[in-house]
């Protein structure tokens, strides 16, 4: 299949521009490689999960959010075309515009054992299936089509490493991302509510601070990429400055983040933090 490039500016990107030194596979791509017809933006991106009211999307739950919203979990190719689970699975439920020219019959199908995500998962056979939705999936088990994999973890691996060829997710991503998952509802509901696909600068900031107190420099470097590029997804004229101001201040911390004393490490989180409750003020 011969992809052609397609150009398309993005939020994350324009925050790319404006940070000239971030690396670029910290953000969601512009540049899509993808055949001409194709299509994998959704009418939905900016609506939000189906959750219950009692649920906040912080902690665990936000980073599992993240992860499913980055290109980057899936492996190279995804980051090339800017596909994530959310381009087939806008807040957990279905993108019925989805549509690769050579990969799809219809839109909303696509065949996820084409050698092109996966040459080791080829199977000789033009098969696309109608995307699922992920809405209430705590309670769909077994899952997968192709192997039928008992749990969530099992599944969620499966689909990254074996279908789109991602790399290994190390344990807290997966549970992170497990963590989302579980907590997509089916329908709205007088217990339910529509969540904002936006998340507070503040909550953002939060999740590095297990990273940095524990010294850790792998793990605050990845998720310091997945807040810099969901900034990049909520920029906007009125925010750009301080947006980036903050992410420059995320990426300026990496060398400190297992190199300085805890003390250090603590006392600039906490400028961050204050940065972060600047930008959250109405």
């Amino acid at each position: 299949m011969v992809l052609k490039r397609k150009r398309l500016l993005a939020g994350g990107f324009i925050l790319c521009l404006l940070m000239a030194d971030a690396p670029a596979t910290s953000f969601a791509q512009n540049t899509l490689w993808l055949p001409p017809g194709s299509n994998t933006s959704s009418e939905d991106a900016s609506v939000g999960e189906i959750t219950k009211k009692t649920v906040q999307f912080k902690g665990p739950a936000l980073l599992g959010r993240l992860l499913f919203r980055s290109p980057s979990l899936l492996g190279e190719k995804a980051v090339r075309i800017g596909l994530s689970c959310n381009s087939c699975h806008p807040a957990g439920h279905v993108n019925t515009g989805f549509y690769i020219s050579g990969l799809s019959n219809r839109p909303g199908h696509i065949d996820v054992t084409h050698g092109f995500w996966n040459a080791a998962s080829e199977d000789g056979i033009f098969n696309p299936r109608k995307i699922p939705t992920l809405r209430g999936i705590r309670d769909t088990a077994p899952y997968g089509t192709g192997p039928t994999l008992p749990d969530l973890h099992a599944f969620t691996r499966h689909v990254i490493v074996n279908e789109f060829a991602g790399p290994t997710p190390s344990r807290w991503s997966l549970d992170a991302l497990v963590s989302y998952l579980l907590l997509l509802e089916k329908q709205t509901g007088t217990d339910m509510i529509v969540q904002s696909p936006f998340s507070p600068a503040t909550d953002l900031v939060s999740l590095l601070e297990p990273p940095l107190h524990a010294g850790d420099k792998t793990a605050y470097t990845l998720i310091g990429d997945l807040i810099i590029e969901e900034l990049g997804r909520q920029i906007n004229e009125e925010n750009r400055q301080g947006y980036t101001q903050l992410a420059r201040a995320i990426k300026k911390m990496r060398p400190v983040s297992s190199g300085a004393s805890l003390n250090e490490r603590q006392a600039r989180y906490q400028r961050l933090l204050s940065l972060s409750r600047q930008l959250d003020k109405p």
